[in-house]
């Protein structure tokens, strides 16, 4: 009970800061939220609405700009985070090959014969689909 209550006090503390306005001896303006030991203007209230437009018309120009989310955007989305079926098959089968060929095998053709390959080449085959997978497949 005490936190939350702490918390409150500080949360209202910083939404209720004041600001301050002055000019140090080199002409140079400087604003602060904390009041210096010298002369400072409170300009609190002047620049508390400022930048706040409620006009109908603001409110079009910015529904313009961030336009709200749509069943098309909710498809897409979804189409984003769901790998399609075909992507699927191809991650599957790519994680059997590499599970087949990451040690010592014989690689064979299709007709059933013998195909020689070199462990160099084995070892780039093993890269090549760990890399496809790494960057085509989410799991």
């Amino acid at each position: 009970m005490k936190t939350i209550l702490l918390l409150l006090i500080a949360i209202s503390s910083i939404t209720n800061a004041e600001i301050y306005r002055w000019t140090d001896k080199d002409g140079k303006t400087h604003f602060s939220d904390n009041k210096p030991k010298g002369e400072a203007e409170d300009i609190t209230a002047a620049v508390r609405k400022q930048n706040i437009d409620t006009s109908t018309q603001e409110h079009q120009k910015l529904e313009a700009v961030f336009r709200k989310e749509n069943a098309a955007d909710r498809e897409f989305q979804q189409q984003q985070t769901q790998p399609s079926a075909e992507n699927l098959e191809q991650c599957n089968n790519a994680k059997r090959y590499l599970n087949n060929i990451d040690r010592r095998v014989q690689f064979v053709d299709n007709k059933g014969k013998m195909v020689h390959v070199s462990e160099d080449e084995r070892k780039a085959r093993v890269a090549e689909t760990r890399s496809f997978i790494q960057k085509n497949c989410k799991n």
